[in-house]
């Protein structure tokens, strides 16, 4: 037996509009009740879908590594070039947005568990990536785990960076872990 809302909305639907406030606002800009209003359905369609808000931020955190790691790397993969082109334009992804995803997923990871499970396998898997890619253009195994582990947190805090004026000097500065990482 189904319900009209039930009808009317799939999970998807759920897990985009969850995914857009968690991007603008947070974990705590994911709650039912706005997403359900902000979708025009009542609260019926979601639980239909979702056991709980628990259920529906496990999605969210499933969406984000599928979206913006393995994404990014098969896209990176796709684009072709040298092992070293690659990691120089995986580190100038940091331009394609604010960083308010990334960071909102790392202050949830301080409050729960699973996210920072979740939160750990990501970069984990990420520094994996630039590592093989930093090995692959002739950097030594023990060098490029190290480079790139320390250009990644550089990445990361980029997000943070209150003095950064503009996109082009955190390309420049981009441009400054890969030179960083590459070193002979």
């Amino acid at each position: 037996m189904t319900t009209p809302d039930a009808d009317r909305l799939d999970p998807k639907a759920w897990i985009d509009a969850a995914y857009t406030r968690f991007r603008e606002g947070g974990v705590n800009a994911v709650r039912v009740d706005p997403l359900a209003k902000g979708l025009g359905i009542t609260r019926g369609s979601f639980y239909w879908h979702f056991k709980d808000r628990a259920a529906l931020l496990h999605a969210v955190l499933i969406r984000w590594r599928e979206e913006e790691t393995e994404r990014t790397i098969a896209d990176n993969e796709a684009s072709g070039g040298d092992a070293s082109t690659r990691l120089l334009r995986l580190l100038h992804t940091c331009n394609a947005d604010d960083g308010r995803l990334e960071v909102g997923m790392r202050d949830w990871a301080l409050q729960d568990e699973e996210a920072q499970k979740e939160v750990r396998l990501i970069d984990t898997r990420r520094v994996q990536y630039m590592t093989a890619l930093a090995e692959e253009a002739g950097v030594p195994s023990d060098v490029a785990k190290a480079r790139c582990r320390v250009a990644y947190l550089a990445w990361l805090g980029s997000y943070q960076e209150a003095t950064v004026t503009s996109r082009e000097e955190l390309g420049t500065d981009m441009d400054t872990l890969w030179q960083m990482v590459m070193a002979k």
